[in-house]
């Protein structure tokens, strides 16, 4: 049975590109924290910790728990494996499509982290002792990703599924049309289908005003579409981009036993996807030749799809916490953030292309589309525990908690986008509450010093899924090195291997419309059994942090 776990990229490339889902708001309002080598050697298990500029996500307070200035900077390399492979339907033997096994990676440099936190001591021996000022840029998502699919499809085609998706709208109107058209909804088909239309991968079928064919397909003798032979498919995504919190610190320590602290946080969000279609012919021979109304032929060769998506945003939110020391080597900390107010653009477009001997076509893009609105990401809380074993070794344990089913898209506040009311999101907010739900993430670190100077880290995590039908979260595993001289510099390396749950991508859909009088009102096509890819995916994340106290 075909598995309908929709990604956010499927979601993008159906019928209703452009269009906000519960999807993007869970993926956007994730959190897979960076921050620094020691903070990620540790597994990010710092909110009873403190003492460094990573933790300063986790716990505000931990900035006055040293007793010192200081500056840091964290580089280091992101890298994505993929595996992808066609899935197989139930009572079937093979894939539908995309059946080869296909192997991908991106490596991007990053910088996850820099930090400074100035330490002001007050000159008294009880009570109030210092007071910590920091600013800290901390990554709290990396959108590095690329996957590659291919394989021949017998049975159906990307090419087909425009088609599907076009039927109704009057060829005129797929040829000439504003791509900004506003009005009668008979009169505005989908950005992709256009781009299909006017660059030849579909095309109008003689005397029915209405039907369109796709390039992969003929017409049977009763007048019924079917795939002309097998084609070879390839579909590939690759995101870029991050999530970034740029935070305002302040703390204050009293009787070096309880600190407390609050964070103004300005999040940064830039998210980029490049998607592409591709088929031909798995045998040029099998394609029947094309026939024009000036006597001339052509063989189809291939066609392709691309499209590029840009989102970018910012927001603002609150976070205060505190770090106690009930007995030595005993810390507990716990810390709560406010939701954050995103402001969101989005812009994509299409580019189409088809290719055939001595037909071929020039590239058709379509405009590109640039609008806006409102997210609000949900609250979160940290609760952290901490037991230290002298100067040999830290255990530290932490527990994130967020309720994704709280994220909601709003109108756009931006003037620019004004015009939409207050039930334009009612679907989207509905779907959120309906599908996502609480999610838990567990941390875990454990730092070891053999030596003076020396340290090494390990640590784990693991996050229950915010999707309330499935089951599998994520988790990770890191490993980490420090090295801290007897005079104000140190430095800090980690490996983190971050193994993301299986996606299934199904990378287009057939439509159909119930009621044919309203053919711009299409549903997904059941009954057509189109592609899904298993991805299977792993992100190394190699970290390297150089800093100095003062």
């Amino acid at each position: 049975m075909k598995k309908y776990i929709i990604t956010f990229s499927l979601l993008l490339a159906g019928i209703a590109a452009g269009a906000q889902e519960w999807q993007d708001a869970y993926l956007f309002s994730q959190n897979n924290y960076g921050g620094t080598a020691r903070s990620i050697g540790m597994g990010n298990a710092m909110t009873a910790l403190g003492g460094d500029p990573g933790s300063l996500t986790f716990n505000p307070a931990g900035s006055s728990v040293a007793s010192y200035s200081q500056f840091e900077i964290t580089s280091g390399l992101s890298i994505s494996s993929v595996y992808s492979v066609g899935t197989i339907a139930e009572g079937d033997t093979d894939p539908v499509g995309f059946g080869d096994g296909v192997d991908a990676a991106r490596v991007r440099f990053k910088m996850p982290n820099v930090g400074y936190i100035v330490n002001l001591p007050s000159g008294r021996r009880h009570g109030l002792k210092s007071m910590s000022f920091g600013f800290v840029m901390n990554s709290t998502n990396d959108f590095t990703h690329r996957l590659n699919a291919a394989g021949v499809n017998s049975n159906n085609s990307f090419a087909a599924s425009l088609a599907s998706s076009a039927d109704g709208y009057a060829t005129d109107v797929m040829a000439n049309e504003d791509w900004f058209y506003s009005g009668d909804a008979s009169r505005m088909p989908a950005w992709i289908d256009m781009t299909g239309y006017r660059s030849g991968i579909i095309s109008g079928v003689s005397g029915s005003d209405g039907a369109y064919i796709g390039l992969t397909e003929v017409m049977d003798s009763e007048g019924n579409f079917r795939l002309a032979a097998p084609v070879y498919q390839r579909y590939g995504r690759q995101t870029n981009g991050g999530k970034y919190d740029w935070i305002m610190n302040f703390s204050a320590n009293w009787n070096d036993n309880f600190f407390l602290g609050a964070n103004i946080g300005v999040t940064s969000l830039s998210y980029g996807m490049q998607e592409y279609w591709e088929e031909s012919p798995e045998s040029k021979e099998e394609f029947p030749a094309i026939k024009y109304s000036d006597g001339s032929t052509a063989t189809f060769e291939k066609l392709v799809m691309k499209r590029n998506f840009k989102l970018e945003g910012s927001g603002l939110y609150a976070k205060v916490g505190a770090l106690w020391v009930p007995l030595p080597g005993i810390r507990l900390g716990a810390a709560i953030q406010t939701p954050t107010i995103m402001s969101v653009t989005e812009r994509y477009a299409y580019t189409g292309q088809s290719f055939l001997s001595g037909k071929n076509r020039l590239p058709v893009s379509s405009e590109e589309d640039y609008w806006g609105y409102d997210m609000t990401f949900p609250f979160r809380y940290n609760l952290g525990a901490a037991i230290s074993f002298g100067q040999v070794a830290i255990l530290s344990l932490d527990y994130e908690g967020v309720n994704y089913a709280h994220a909601r898209f709003h109108t756009s506040s931006d003037e620019d986008f004004a015009g939409m009311d207050d039930e334009f999101f009612a679907s989207q907010n509905g779907d959120i509450k309906t599908c996502l739900g609480k999610s838990g993430l567990f941390r875990a670190g454990v730092e070891f010093k053999p030596a003076p100077g020396l340290a090494i880290r390990t640590g784990y995590n693991y996050e229950t899924s915010g999707i309330v039908y499935e089951g599998k979260g994520n988790s990770a595993v890191s490993f980490g090195l420090g090295y801290s001289s007897s005079g104000s510099f140190y430095a800090d390396f980690s490996l983190r291997f971050r193994f993301l749950p299986d996606e299934y991508i199904i990378p287009y859909y057939y439509y159909y419309a119930p009621d044919p009088a309203k053919f711009y009102n299409k549903v997904v096509d059941d009954g057509v059994l189109t592609p899904e890819i298993l991805v299977q995916s792993t992100v190394t994340d190699a970290l390297f942090t150089v800093g100095w106290r003062f």
